[in-house]
């Protein structure tokens, strides 16, 4: 769904990993939509519809929404956001800063021009604004980064998050509102003191990017406005052909240009017809690298060739001859890791493997599960 009133509402997302995140996400947009009730503005809160926050380590988006005074409006359901919509991004993993978001999307993609990004991390604010130029924007953004190490301020991650969030979305909402919205809360001065803290200790910048300095403005193609327009005449739905839409999707670099890519509804085969990859192909329109946060890294002198982690990848991620990871379907679960026998295989940080930076800021699935009991 995309409108001006949409535009003119108040959002905030929340990018998190599932199981590792879920919990803190959904405490985090209950609060600041509480806050926003305290503040007088009509607010809610909802999990992206597509996302399943149940499955380990794939990415989902929380939303909470804030209402306009001076606009008359009832979304009508638990709508997808698109659009400059977003006022504040949250990022509890910062191994998402190199991924694609749920949505297959970039992370400022739907950013208003003077959003803020808020990130639990180590690294600095400027750090995490050339990463943001590689991997994450495709437009002109002028607004800030927030960085915090949110265990810092408890066991509880959620409570640093929210101060942070809470500098970054004033004056919409305050520090005040935020302490009145938790209350109710069964660790209440526990959770005041991280809150108060990490609103005041929250580092940040302000940032003025064109987007002739991001790395995926460049991959951006135009495309046809008249692609969808009613009427459009259906596709050739032989393999070729709908081949080459998949393929379309699945490079398209933005939300918006996967979307135009798509095929309208007039064009869509009868029955839906799938042409899935070809044995022992994969399928190049569903990848799979943003469920990862550690990358297996094969040392090729301690290799002995035993094909143990080709066999037990469950994701069939592996080749063996030679053996080698296909990072777009690698998840980065770790099994691999576990069953070499010769420990030729190494599971560092994607931001250490990728950009060779020493991110300390991370929850493991151990810990995560630790902490929530499961």
């Amino acid at each position: 769904m995309s409108s001006p009133e949409l535009e003119s509402l108040t959002w905030l997302a929340i990018h998190g990993r599932g199981v590792i995140n879920t919990a803190h996400s959904s405490q985090i947009a209950l609060t600041l939509s509480q806050a926003g009730v305290a503040a007088g503005r009509e607010a809610f809160y909802y999990m992206r519809y597509d996302d399943s926050p149940e499955r380990v380590q794939l990415p989902f988006i929380y939303y909470a929404v804030f209402g306009n005074p001076k606009i008359k409006m009832i979304l009508p359901e638990e709508v997808e956001p698109i659009g400059n919509v977003f006022d504040t991004i949250a990022v509890l993993d910062s191994s998402l800063l190199v991924k694609s978001t749920s949505q297959r999307a970039l992370l400022l993609d739907g950013a208003k021009k003077n959003a803020s990004l808020v990130v639990n991390t180590s690294l600095k604010p400027e750090v995490i604004l050339r990463l943001v130029k590689k991997y994450g924007c495709a437009h002109d953004w002028d607004g800030r980064i927030f960085t915090l190490r949110a265990k810092k301020y408890g066991k509880n991650i959620a409570y640093g998050m929210i101060g942070a969030i809470a500098r970054a979305m004033e004056p919409l909402v305050t520090i005040e509102h935020v302490i009145d919205s938790l209350e109710s809360t069964e660790d209440q001065r526990e959770a005041v003191e991280a809150v108060r803290t990490a609103y005041d200790e929250s580092a940040s910048i302000k940032v003025s990017l064109k987007a002739s300095e991001c790395e995926q403005y460049c991959k951006v193609a135009p495309t046809s406005k008249g692609a969808k327009a009613s009427g459009a005449k259906p596709v050739p739905w032989d393999r070729e052909s709908y081949l080459k839409i998949k393929r379309a999707v699945a490079d398209a670099p933005t939300y918006e240009q996967r979307t135009k890519a798509m095929p309208s509804w007039e064009q869509i085969a009868p029955a839906l017809i799938e042409f899935g990859p070809k044995v022992g192909e994969r399928n190049f329109g569903f990848k799979t690298s943003f469920a990862r946060t550690f990358r297996p890294v094969i040392d090729e002198t301690k290799c002995i060739n035993c094909k143990l982690c080709h066999i037990f990848c469950p994701d069939g991620a592996i080749d063996y001859d030679p053996i080698k990871v296909d990072y777009d379907y690698c998840k980065g679960c770790g099994i691999c890791a576990n069953v070499c026998g010769s420990k030729a295989i190494s599971m560092p940080h994607e931001l250490a493997a990728l950009e060779g930076l020493d991110e300390e800021e991370f929850l493991t699935i151990r810990e995560a599960l630790i902490e929530y009991a499961y």
